[in-house]
């Protein structure tokens, strides 16, 4: 790949060595030499609010604007200009602290006073194109390693001081403001995308060589974001269109980009975009949208101005609202916003809007809305859950509740709802999606909620009509996540690249740009696990023997989780163990359900009473416990998504996890010898991995200390932090100490160039 990519350059960079390396760009679009001002050394000036300072925004256009004219006129005085920028590039880079290698760009407010600055893509990668022309006119190693140095930014991530965000698995997108939530700036990747390319021209680096790869499988995944069929965006923050301008900037940047790489559907799309200002009606549709935009605009921001801010906001913190349907909330969810509440608990302030308020001790802030046949598992019902919630969502608002982001906990009804109440606000809304995306067109699961009407003690008549009701339902599921898609800024969705909830997500309209993949967390300190004789004595509170193999299922005795498929393998298991292991193999069903009873008569049946032993519902503290003196975790579920709450906490309890691989995550978090992935409903390799592990002490605590570890690293509370606020935002300067430009004093400033 190295190979290929570092040929095309070659190929590139030798068709256009014999013009003097001219910049593919017109810079004279972006800054004109002759209105500039120049200080005493030659190097650009900018004047912002009335302040004259240097910009190395203005000071690398015109690094390049210089080049391509003493390209043109061979004029001394072009050259001069040229190296004057360039030279000033070399000595105000930054050497050291987390923007090392960068140029902080900061904006002048019109109060006098200065912005905060960052680092910006499209600076560093023109910067690097300029600094690559110096080294081939002066052959100064000064300026090649400036250039070297200012690959840094692009390396790392804006975390870290850089101007890269992730995008999708492994992809990520430079950014032209470093800053979270990420806009996404065509041009600013373009432009550092185009400096990497030219820099390779130069210098062998298979870590830029990378660099440009993954920058390529981002851009080539959220191309078709930026193109509308008549014209394109600017950015994905927006839906606003670009301006003529901006559009043939692009079209020439993915022009000469397509030619660095050689793929001729990026020719094609390039060419398409150059063609939309020639057609009369793509014109007109974008002059028309563009004013629509504005128009809403301005209404938005006087919606927003009526709205008054809260009384006794606290400016240190971040104020959140969480729409979640019950609160506190049980399973996974419940794991995720007490997740979330902990590793937020110094930025952010958060209430919860709620249907159903669930008895608790802790002091929350809660707003409930509806009454309780608002539940949003049935039509009509569903209808008016998402209206009363809407209702209570806007009155908020309308008060001065003050919330800077709103975090919907379902990509469906929740998100519905928030979105219309914060769109009109302007507040940001990100989703939290738990599976529900994934069930909108799941068949098996539409079919279990039907066949688990029948279980209901209800007449036949009734029976019927909820069943017509579903008929209803699914239909306004799918409108109201379709309508979501288009006005909730971002999704975060647990789980990994790959199992399908890509293609759920892209049916109901989401863009790639604006789903993320996170790992869930696990606060590993809350699994403690106890050795020696604290272990035995904790058994022995359990009337457990301190030299049993504990084998514990824990989940609601339901249908979809494969009990049956389960004791089918206890039972091949039992049957290949020799009698002294078989006696030692003791079995913990934690949970109930409706399967409680049949599975109790089952046991019975299959002889394995001796066995296993039925604990009921356990609180979340007892499942903790559990888990600590537990060797071997089984679980069975023939459908998930996202990831399994179940074998995460097994895993950071040091489990060896057998588990299907229902949701697919499973197999990669049991990778390496983490544990034993098996096939859904396999009951025979279920009953062999049991009996191997059982057999062999040694093999499950290893498998359960690598467990342990990679939970620890992997789904850290800093790694959710890190993801909660790339999508809520993060400005650089937060946690990046910023060199601030310094003003030019008057005396030194020369008569503007004539």
């Amino acid at each position: 790949m190295y190979a290929d990519l570092k040929q095309n350059v070659a190929n590139h960079w030798q068709n256009v060595s014999a013009e003097s390396l001219p910049y593919p760009v017109d810079m004279t679009s972006l800054i004109h030499l002759e209105q500039i001002s120049l200080d005493a050394q030659g190097v650009a000036l900018s004047v912002q609010a009335g302040l004259t300072v240097y910009d190395p925004a203005t000071i690398v256009r015109a690094a390049l604007a210089y080049w391509n004219q003493f390209g043109a006129t061979q004029k001394e005085q072009d050259r001069q200009g040229f190296l004057a920028q360039a030279r000033w590039l070399v000595d105000q880079q930054q050497r050291e602290g987390r923007v090392a290698g960068g140029w902080c760009v900061s904006r002048v407010a019109d109060e006098g006073e200065k912005d905060d600055a960052s680092l910006s893509a499209s600076v560093q990668g023109q910067a690097l194109s300029a600094l690559v022309r110096a080294y081939h006119l002066t052959a100064e190693e000064a300026f090649l390693q400036g250039a070297a140095l200012a690959l840094e930014p692009l390396r790392r991530d804006i975390f870290e001081g850089g101007v890269s965000a992730p995008l999708g698995e492994s992809g990520i997108f430079f950014q032209d403001e470093a800053a979270y939530p990420a806009t996404h700036v065509f041009t600013g990747c373009a432009f550092a995308l185009l400096g990497l390319y030219e820099y390779l021209a130069v210098v062998e680096d298979p870590d830029a060589a990378q660099l440009v790869e993954r920058c390529w499988q981002a851009l080539r995944s959220t191309l078709s974001e930026f193109d509308t069929g008549f014209w394109t965006r600017p950015a994905l923050s927006s839906r606003q269109l670009a301006t003529p301008a901006q559009l043939l900037l692009q079209a020439k940047l993915l022009a000469l980009l397509a030619g660095y790489s050689g793929w001729q559907d990026i020719a094609d799309r390039a060419r398409r975009w150059a063609m939309y200002p020639r057609r009369p009606l793509s014109r007109l549709r974008s002059w028309l949208s563009r004013r629509w935009a504005g128009f809403s605009g301005v209404l938005a921001s006087k919606r927003q101005r009526k709205s008054p801010s809260s009384p006794d906001a606290d400016a240190r913190t971040t104020r959140v609202a969480v729409s979640v349907y019950g609160f506190p909330s049980l399973g996974g969810t419940r794991a995720v916003l007490a997740g979330l509440a902990q590793v937020t608990s110094d930025i952010w302030h958060i209430e919860y809007i709620t249907q159903e308020v669930i008895p608790h001790t802790e002091p929350f802030i809660i707003h409930k809305f509806g009454t309780r046949h608002m539940e949003p598992w049935q039509f009509p019902a569903v209808w008016f859950y998402v209206l009363t919630g809407w209702y209570k969502t806007r009155a908020l608002l309308r008060r001065g509740a003050g919330y800077t982001v709103i975090l919907p906990q379902d990509g469906v009804y929740s998100a519905f709802f928030s979105a219309l109440a914060a769109r009109v606000a302007g507040v940001r809304v990100v989703c939290i999606d738990h599976g529900n995306l994934t069930l909108l067109y799941n068949r098996p699961y539409r079919q279990e909620r039907v066949k688990a009407l029948e279980t209901k003690n209800w007449s036949r008549p009734r029976i019927l009509f909820a069943r017509v009701r579903y008929v209803a339902y699914w239909p306004s599921l799918r409108l109201m996540a379709r309508v979501a898609a288009r006005l909730v800024d971002h999704y975060l969705v647990p789980g990994i690249a790959g199992d399908g909830v890509e293609e759920d997500c892209q049916r109901v309209g989401i863009p790639r740009s604006r789903l993320s993949r996170f790992a869930s967390m696990i606060d590993i300190g809350q699994h403690v696990v106890p050795v020696g004789e604290e272990r035995a004595r904790q058994r022995a509170e359990k009337r457990l023997a301190a030299d049993a193999m504990v084998v514990a299922i824990i989940c609601r005795l339901s249908a979809e989780k494969g009990l049956e498929v389960a004791l089918e393998g206890l039972s091949v298991a039992l049957a290949n163990l020799s009698p002294e292991l078989r006696a030692r193999m003791q079995v913990v069903i934690a949970g109930n359900g409706p399967l409680r009873e049949y599975l109790e008569s089952e046991i019975v049946r299959r002889g394995l009473s001796e066995n296993c032993a039925f604990w009921g519902e356990i609180a979340h503290d007892d499942v903790l416990s559990l888990l600590g003196i537990t060797d071997i975790f089984l679980y069975t579920s023939t459908r998930g998504a996202c990831f399994s709450m179940a074998v995460l906490e097994a895993m950071a309890s040091s489990c060896a996890v057998i588990a299907t691989t229902a949701p697919l995550s499973n197999q990669r978090l049991l990778d390496e010898g983490r544990g034993i992935a098996v096939p859904v409903g396999a009951s025979e390799q279920i009953g062999l991995a049991l009996a191997r592990l059982v057999s062999d002490r040694e093999l499950c605590e290893q498998m359960g200390r690598q467990a342990r570890e990679y939970i620890a690293r992997e789904h850290s509370p800093a790694m959710f932090r890190r993801t909660l606020l790339r999508t809520t935002g993060w400005p650089a300067q937060a946690n990046a100490k910023i060199v601030d430009q310094d003003s030019v004093p008057e005396s030194s400033l020369p008569e503007r160039k004539s």
